[in-house]
Order: C-alpha cells, then structure tokens, then sequence
C-alpha cells in the first residue's frame, strides 16, 4: 500500500515536470515564429508570412490603422511597405494558455508605407493558435513606444 502511495505521490510531482518541459517547448517554438515572422516582413517573403497567418489575421498598426492579412501582403508584394534592414526585438515575454500563445514585448525597425515613414520603436502584442499541429499567427498589434 505504501508503495502504491509513493509511485502516486512520484507521477504527480513529474506532471508539473512534465507542464513546465512542456511550456518550454511552445514557448522556444513561439521565439521562433517571432524571428521568422520578423525576417519574412523585412525581406518581403509574402509566402512565408502567407503560411504563418491565418488567413482572418489583422495587424492594427501604431498609428491606429488596421490591415487584413490580403491588404498587408500585398503592400510587402507591390513594394509598397518596404522595411529597410531587420526588425530587433527586445523584452519579449511568451505566455501559454493551451493552444494558444501570447507573444509581448517591444521591436524597433525601419519601414514605409507609400513612402511614409512607419516602424520605429514599438511596443507589441500577437496572438498564436495551434491549428491542425502548427502554430499560426491570428492577430498583432503594436503602439508607439515612448522614451
């Protein structure tokens, strides 16, 4: 009996264990859609971002704008949006509820729309769910960083 009790006690001291190796694993998967999702924007790679996103995803920009996942990708296409150099980000923080993955922190890059000057020091928020063992983007949202 008492060693029924200790392998009781041992499997579910393992399964917070287990959790946590778990998060772990979503959380370095998370880091790294960020940095592709990041190189992707800064090199146009439209097919890229297009198997990132959810085809309902939107982006509210700093400025309060709002584009859908067509508008933005083919602003990228045309040249429209164009970044110059690499999008950093700094401060990012992952958090895990399940299937889904909030990714916060803050970035900074070079960018214009129509040759308007956007980007810059930003503050971020993008949701992530997994669908059919992916995980994929669905929406982001940034606002301007002050000094």
């Amino acid at each position: 009996m008492a060693r029924t009790f200790l392998t009781f006690v041992l499997a579910a001291l393992a399964i917070p264990a287990a959790a946590q190796t778990a998060s772990k694993s979503v959380e370095e998967e998370i880091r790294a859609m960020e940095h592709r999702f990041n190189d992707a924007r800064a090199k146009a790679d439209v097919a890229a971002l297009d198997q990132m996103l959810v085809d309902g995803w939107t982006v509210t920009h700093a400025n309060g704008t709002t584009d859908t996942k067509a508008v933005y990708l083919a602003d990228l296409k045309s040249g429209a949006r164009k970044f110059s150099g690499a999008v950093t980000e700094s401060d990012v923080t992952i958090r895990v509820y399940g299937d889904t993955a909030v990714a916060a922190g803050s970035s900074n890059s070079t960018v214009t729309l129509n040759g308007q000057a956007q980007g810059g020091a930003l503050h971020f928020t993008r949701v992530y769910v997994k669908r059919n063992g992916a995980w994929k983007m669905i929406v982001s949202h940034a606002t301007t960083r002050q000094p």
